[in-house]
């Protein structure tokens, strides 16, 4: 059966942990904590890798610790290493221009200014991977864009936040086992920032009702 290959791009210093840019390395962290595995460095593959399985699937998480924009090499690397086909890889990355609280399956495609995974196209050429991105806008735009993806949520989103890595850990377990087209269309209406909002509107209706009883 064929290996899995998750890889979640970010920058691998302490200093860049909580940031926006490292929402793939987060959601990595988040998928082997949720399998038990342990992720160990390795030099020749110039990256993190931990490893577990999914219902009898064989599954490998990298964390490319080349920084995002040489992220090419650490997932060529892993391919080769593992002679894993690139459609069975699927790329986590953070994506400025979808607000938080979505994440969007995608099948290939650009870049779309992601400069991770401009790296990873130029590694593998021709060779189509799936896609997660985890949205950390909205964008502020320009000059200020990498500053912003180079700096952590505020507080007040913090929750949502984490909703989000755990809801696409969810998504990724099921892309392991359906594949890419049935996550497209489970998980990509998916607007936790709105649900949470109606969650809240409708317990506040609850609470307004019992008071006018």
């Amino acid at each position: 059966m064929p290996i899995k290959l998750i890889a979640g791009l970010g920058n691998p210093e302490p200093r860049y942990e909580p940031t926006r840019h490292n929402a793939g390395f987060q959601l990595a962290d988040r998928l082997a904590t949720r399998h038990g595995a342990e992720f160990r460095s390795n030099i020749a593959l110039q990256g993190a890798v931990a490893r577990f399985k999914v219902t009898g699937i064989d599954v490998v998480i990298l964390k490319p610790l080349t920084y995002m924009n040489l992220s090419g090499k650490a997932v060529q690397a892993v391919l080769h290493w593992f002679k894993i086909d690139s459609a069975d890889l699927i790329v986590a990355h953070d994506d400025v221009s979808l607000p938080l609280g979505v994440i969007r399956f995608q099948r290939s495609g650009g870049a779309g200014g992601q400069h991770g995974v401009e790296s990873i196209l130029a590694a593998i050429p021709g060779k189509p991977f799936d896609r997660l991105k985890l949205g950390v806008g909205p964008d502020p735009g320009g000059a200020r864009r990498a500053d912003y993806v180079l700096s952590a949520p505020p507080a007040e989103d913090l929750d949502l936040y984490a909703q989000v890595i755990d809801r696409a850990a969810e998504g990724v377990d099921f892309w392991i086992r359906n594949g890419i087209a049935t996550a497209m269309n489970k998980y990509n209406s998916t607007n936790l920032k709105t649900e949470k909002a109606s969650a809240e509107s409708a317990f506040r209706g609850q609470i307004e009702t019992k008071e006018g009883d």
